[in-house]
């Protein structure tokens, strides 16, 4: 599901857990952590938050894979520097005393319940509730002024983190919330930061810290509630997401992109217009840019990159680069979005796709995120209209993938550029790669793209999101997991009956049962000539 700010999480169950969990990524720094976290805690009104990722380790008898859960948190920045020298005035963070003594128990009554068996190492990690230091310095030698620094002035803490400060200070704004620190030794803050990545530490540690956290969670109670009622949740899962160093950084941390010589301004914009996600091995990136150099002046690009960090481990049996170029192959024939650049650098391959331009403004055009009000409140006649019309256009396009076997799966109110003189697509999606369970997390995931349906996604998944898509302007909301039909209370007066029976078909768990997109598209047309002549409503 997408927060207002734009956040993205995901939203479900886990087997063994009656909790309903919320997981979000923060990425790297204390002051990016604590702006998620604290609306993340907000909206969900969170019973529990609990903080996973990785760390590195500043004790001799911390080793790799292990897990540290946080006893203390010490902000280490802070202290005053004078001609005496630095004088710390340590912010510290401590678990309360019931949270501390679940972690102990956890720790002593199988610990590792939750880390899947072809996981586990010969010999099983520690864990250690000890001190962590969180700061904004990446430390890369134990002899640093920093690394000193902590050893002189936090000498109990065993690893260092950029993020925990960050989340905990967040947390403290809401007194009712349970949190924990739970980080998985990854390096030794020093030098062998990158080898230790490269053989997989990052991949390895955040495992064990995950499921150490589940373990937690199992013996969990909501406040105030006797052990043998059902928590209703929900716990938020936070993690903080690998650092990768200065050599591939995140595209929010840098205003200038270089793709094969080319450079491109990056643009921030509302929803997921700048974004980056991991999965497992492949990072994908993706952001609005302005194409710079001479005579671009008032182009704009969709830039889609794929870095693959270990490519001979494989991903599937699936090869992110070469699917990115499939991409590339598959605008050239379908007729768009145009491709302005491809280009391969190692394990890396970035796509750039033409992104439409106000012809009056010089600004990249909107989305349909824009377009859609906030909620609770249904569109306006004159918004419905421009809906349904620029959703039969974008089905076009769906239309002739579906002829061919191919699905977009991956239908959002940002993967949908406002015209003029139509709406268009901004990519092709999930077209290139092979369906998968768990795919396009989200509201807009449709049921046969969730782990454990039977069903494979395909050219009816694309119905289901345009489907979604008008149920959001019908009714203001955004449709969750098993949503039948439309409540009659919340539709807009204005809209048409034959529109509201197509967006109920549309809906439909089993795909087999929703309408074809040709259908689905000549409706759309019916139902846009039957808005247009739609009388003003009564006052």
């Amino acid at each position: 599901m997408e927060l207002p700010q734009g956040t993205l999480l995901d939203v479900g169950r886990i087997p063994g857990l009656d909790w309903e969990v919320a997981l979000a990524e923060t990425g790297p720094t204390n002051t990016r952590a604590a702006l998620i976290t604290q609306p993340t805690i907000e909206y969900f009104d969170a019973d529990a938050l609990l903080f996973v990722g990785v760390a590195g380790a500043i004790k001799d008898d911390v080793r790799l894979g292990d897990v540290v859960v946080a006893r203390k948190v010490y902000g280490y920045h802070g202290g005053r520097e004078s001609t005496d020298g630095f004088q710390a005035r340590p912010d510290v963070w401590e678990p309360t005393y019931p949270m501390s003594q679940l972690v102990l128990s956890a720790r002593r009554n199988d610990p590792w319940v939750f880390l899947p068996p072809d996981t586990r190492p010969a010999s099983l990690p520690r864990i250690h509730f000890e001190p962590i230091a969180s700061g904004d310095v990446l430390i890369g030698s134990r002899g640093s002024e920093t690394a000193r620094r902590i050893r002189s002035h936090y000498n109990d803490a065993v690893a260092v983190d950029m993020e925990s400060h960050g989340v905990a200070h967040a947390a403290r704004m809401h007194s009712a919330v349970r949190m924990l620190s739970i980080r998985g030794i990854s390096d030794s803050a020093g030098p062998g930061k990158a080898a230790s990545d490269a053989a997989g530490s990052q991949q390895t540690a955040a495992r064990h810290a995950a499921a150490f956290a589940l373990r937690v969670l199992r013996d969990l109670r909501p406040a105030g509630r006797p052990a043998r009622e059902r928590p209703p949740g929900p716990a938020v899962l936070l993690v903080s997401g690998p650092d990768r160093g200065p050599a591939a950084e995140a595209w929010d941390r840098q205003p200038v992109v270089d793709v094969g010589g080319r450079e491109y301004l990056l643009y921030k914009g509302p929803g997921d217009l700048l974004h980056e996600s991991r999965d497992g091995d492949v990072v994908r990136r993706q952001a609005v840019a302005r194409v710079a150099g001479q005579g671009t002046r008032g182009s704009y690009a969709w830039l889609r990159q794929v870095e693959w960090i270990r490519p001979l481990a494989g991903h599937g049996g699936t090869d992110p680069l070469a699917a990115l170029e499939q991409e590339a192959r598959l605008c050239r024939a379908f007729g768009g979005p145009g491709v302005v650049h491809l280009a391969r650098d190692g394990n890396t391959a970035t796509l750039a796709l033409a992104w439409p331009a106000d012809p009056k403004l010089g600004s990249p055009l909107k989305t349909l995120y824009e377009l859609l009000p906030e909620p609770p409140a249904p569109t306006t006649p004159l918004r419905l209209w421009s809906i349904v019309k620029g959703l039969a256009e974008v089905a076009t396009v769906l239309e002739r993938m579906g002829n061919e076997n191919l699905s977009h799966r991956a239908l959002r109110p940002t993967a949908i550029i406002m015209g003029p003189p139509r709406m268009v697509l901004r990519d092709l999606g999930l077209a290139a790669l092979p369906p998968r369970s768990g795919e396009n997390p989200g509201p807009y995931q449709a049921p046969e793209q969730r782990y454990g349906s039977g069903d494979r996604p395909g050219p009816a998944t694309d119905v289901y999101q345009l489907g979604a898509l008008l149920y959001r302007a019908l009714t203001g909301r955004e449709p969750g997991p098993g949503t039948f039909g439309l409540p009659p209370s919340a539709i807009a007066r204005s809209a048409p009956d034959s529109l509201v029976r197509l967006v109920a078909g549309a809906l439909r768990q089993k795909p087999g049962e929703r309408p074809r997109m040709r259908t689905f598209r000549l409706t759309l047309l019916s139902v846009a000539r039957e808005l247009a002549f739609v009388p003003p409503p009564q006052r």
